[in-house]
C-alpha cells in the first residue's frame, strides 16, 4: 500500500474491539453497529463504503436539520429546534441499517431501543424520531436506483496484461458494475480517473514487478518481520471491517481523543464516508477501464509459475489500488476536518490476531 504521509500513525498491534474508543455517542454507537454488520455479512469493501455513506449522510442530515449549523447533504427541510437530535440520529440510523442489513435487524432494534430509552418522553422525542425516519427514507430512496445492483459484464480482455482470476480461489470478477454506480458527491464516476498503469516491459513496470516479487512472496521473500506485520495490519480482508471500516475505527479513536461533540461526529463521519464511497466508485472505474492483471498472474506468466503472494489476492483488477484510494480519501478528510496533517492515534486491526 502506498505510504501515507499526511497522518502520523502510531499503531497498536492488537485486535480491535467494537467501542474501543474512550468516548462514544449516538453517532459512534451506530457506526460501531454498522461495522459489526459489515463483519458478520462479509461485506465487500465497495458495498461497505456505500452502506456507511448512506448511514452517515442520513445521521448528518437528521442532526443538521435540527441544529441548522451547516449545509444539508440532501434533505433541505428544517424541523423545530426543540426536536431531539439524539432521537433523530438513532431513528435515521436504525431505518437505514435495517434496510441494508435486514439479517441484523434484531441487534439494530436493541440499540435503537436502548438509545431512545435514554431520552425523556415528550414532543421533542417524537419529533426527533419522525424526522430521523423521514430523512433516512429520502436518502434510501435516492440510492435505490444508483446502479449498485446492476448486471454488468466484466471486461473480456485476455493475454498478457489483462486481469485473470487469481489463485487460490480463482473467483470471478467482484462487482464489475461498481465503476458506474452513481456518485455521492463527485460530478461523475470517471471524474478523477487516473492515467493508466505503466506499460508492460517499461523500466517502471519491471522495477515494480521485481519489487513485489521480492517483498510480496509467501515463501522466500526479502521483507522484514515488521513489514509482514504491516501487511497483515492493513489487509482488511473478507470478514473484517474492510478498508473503509478500518478508517471509521480510526476516526472513532481520533474523535474521542479530540473530544468531538455529537454534532461534530455527525459531520465528520458523513464527510469521511461520502468521500470513501466515491473513492470506491473512482477506483472501480479505473479497475474496469484498465483491466490490469495482478502481480501473481504477471509473475507466474513471466518467471515463476509457482509464486504465491503473502496476502490472498482479491478478485478484481490491480490498478488502481482500492486500499490506497480509500486511505487517500479518508486521511485527507481527517486532515482537512481538523486543520492539520499531524494527527497521531493508536488503533487496532481485525485481520491481525491477538
Amino acid at each position: 500500500m502506498k505510504a501515507l504521509t499526511i497522518i502520523n500513525i502510531l499503531v497498536l498491534i492488537s485486535t480491535l474491539s467494537i467501542g474501543s474508543a474512550a468516548y462514544s455517542d449516538v453517532v459512534t454507537d451506530w457506526n460501531a453497529a454498522a461495522l459489526n454488520a459489515i463483519r458478520a455479512n462479509r461485506t465487500p469493501p465497495p458495498i461497505a463504503s456505500r452502506a456507511l455513506a448512506i448511514l452517515h449522510a442520513s445521521i448528518y442530515d437528521a442532526v443538521n436539520g435540527i441544529s441548522r449549523a451547516n449545509e444539508a447533504y440532501l434533505v433541505q427541510s428544517a424541523v423545530p429546534a426543540s426536536a431531539s437530535k439524539e432521537a433523530a440520529a438513532s431513528a435515521a440510523a436504525h431505518k437505514v441499517l435495517v434496510a441494508l442489513f435486514p439479517m441484523n435487524a434484531p441487534s439494530f432494534d436493541d440499540l435503537n431501543a436502548t438509545t431512545l430509552a435514554t431520552i425523556s418522553n415528550g414532543p421533542h422525542k417524537s419529533r426527533g424520531i419522525d424526522w430521523g425516519e423521514s430523512v433516512a427514507g429520502h436518502i434510501l430512496a435516492l440510492r435505490l436506483s444508483d446502479g449498485s445492483d446492476a448486471m454488468t459484464a466484466p471486461p473480456s480482455g485476455s493475454g498478457p496484461g489483462f486481469w485473470q482470476p487469481t489463485p487460490p480461489q480463482f473467483a470471478p470478477y467482484l462487482l464489475p458494475q461498481w465503476g458506474v454506480v452513481a456518485p455521492f458527491a463527485m460530478p461523475s464516476s470517471h471524474a478523477f480517473r487516473p492515467p493508466g498503469p505503466p506499460a508492460l516491459g517499461s523500466s517502471k513496470y519491471l522495477s515494480d514487478l521485481n519489487e513485489v516479487k521480492a517483498l510480496g512472496a509467501q515463501v522466500g521473500s526479502t521483507r522484514t518481520p515488521e513489514q509482514s506485520l504491516i501487511a497483515l495490519f492493513w489487509a482488511d480482508g473478507a470478514g473484517t471491517e474492510t478498508p473503509p471500516g478500518h478508517w471509521n475505527s480510526i476516526a472513532q479513536e481520533v474523535g474521542a481523543a479530540r473530544g468531538n461533540t455529537m454534532e461534530q461526529n455527525a459531520r465528520l463521519f458523513a464527510l469521511l464516508n461520502i468521500a470513501m464511497a466515491d473513492a470506491a466508485i473512482c477506483a472501480w472505474d479505473a479497475k474496469y477501464t484498465y483491466d490490469f492483471w495482478r502481480p501473481v498472474t504477471a509473475i507466474r506468466f513471466s518467471s515463476d509459475p509457482t509464486w504465491s503472494s503473502f496476502i490472498v489476492t482479491p478478485p478484481f483488477p490491480d490498478y488502481v489500488s482500492g486500499h490506497s484510494t480509500f486511505s487517500g480519501a479518508a486521511s485527507r478528510v481527517l486532515a482537512m476536518f481538523y486543520g492539520t496533517d499531524n494527527i497521531a492515534f493508536s488503533t487496532g486491526s481485525d485481520f491481525l490476531p491477538g
